[in-house]
């Protein structure tokens, strides 16, 4: 049987990287260069399917078991080729595929811009096969999450899709609604974030100088109402939550959570107050902020919406 000697195992592996990386930025030219459509969607799907790969491969132990699996493969063909190089194959495409990521992110990031129910819902629409696709791949619904910043009012953070100033005024982050935001542990992908500019400086006691306004929590609701018929989403404690909800496992996900040093993993109101957004506000005793807010965003699903 021939074996390949080293400089033919090195054309080869040079060989594979480069093809392996055109594919991956023909995949994000088409990405970038594309309107709404069909493919699109596949494109965006196999690129977060290659963000789990990642993942996987930047953790230490399944990245020995990858290169350990490719190179079983590889010998079971009699074809003989160092693990070390093996290993710089798998990294380098990680390289890439993350370079490709930040050009995603960047290319979605856009200037925090001002926009109406209207084009909330056109955006909605736009990202809802994708948002689905996603939820779905976690055996989940799509989920709205719903927080305060702990900040000042006009103060707005990139790590939530939508922002709502104290006059109700909404802004958005991002050109593409399934993008995944840093916003709520574990529960990230195929999630949407609303988040309150308000509660600088509040305790569980007190909500401060700049609590929750009356106007924040209308155009919340009108938000979440807005977003749900957009997505065909049922409007629950399933679907809808508050921070503080989530973070007490009120939807029985418990997605994956290892000990963290609270009971059962939890750390909203019921163990810790670690994160308790939206527990309560003006208007919503302690514990009723979730339910108040959804029952809102019912009303207003059943009325008249600028959409």
């Amino acid at each position: 049987m021939y074996i390949p000697d080293q400089s033919q195992i090195f054309l080869w592996a040079l060989g594979v990287i480069v093809a392996l990386n055109l594919l991956l930025i023909l995949l994000f030219v088409l990405f970038s260069k594309l309107s709404e459509s069909r493919l699109k969607e596949i494109i965006r799907n196999i690129i977060f399917e290659l963000d789990k790969i990642t993942d996987d491969m930047e953790n230490t132990e399944k990245h020995s078991k990858a290169t350990q699996q490719i190179s079983d493969l590889l010998g079971w063909q009699r074809i003989f080729i160092p693990m070390t190089l093996i290993g710089w194959v798998i990294d380098t495409e990680i390289a890439t595929i993350r370079k490709i990521q930040q050009h995603m992110i960047a290319q979605n990031q856009i200037v925090m811009r001002q926009i109406t129910l209207a084009q909330l819902n056109s955006l909605a629409l736009q990202s809802k096969n994708a948002l689905w696709s996603i939820a779905q791949d976690k055996e989940r619904d799509v989920k709205l999450y719903l927080h305060w910043s702990a900040g000042h009012y006009g103060e707005f953070s990139s790590d939530h899709h939508l922002n709502i100033d104290q006059d109700g005024s909404i802004y958005i982050t991002t050109n593409d609604l399934a993008i995944i935001k840093p916003h709520t542990c574990k529960r990230n992908a195929g999630a949407i974030s609303i988040s309150l500019a308000c509660c600088y400086n509040a305790t569980t006691d007190s909500l401060g100088d700049e609590p929750p306004t009356p106007c924040q929590i209308e155009s919340m609701s009108q938000v979440v109402a807005t977003l749900c018929n957009a997505l065909d989403l049922t409007i629950d404690g399933y679907r809808v939550m508050t921070h503080a909800e989530a973070a007490d496992n009120l939807d029985d996900l418990n997605p994956n959570y290892k000990d963290n040093g609270y009971p059962d993993g939890k750390y909203g109101p019921s163990a810790s107050c670690n994160c308790w957004d939206l527990w309560f506000f003006p208007g919503a005793t302690k514990g009723e902020g979730g339910n108040v807010l959804r029952g809102k965003a019912i009303w207003y699903q059943h009325h008249s919406l600028d959409v």
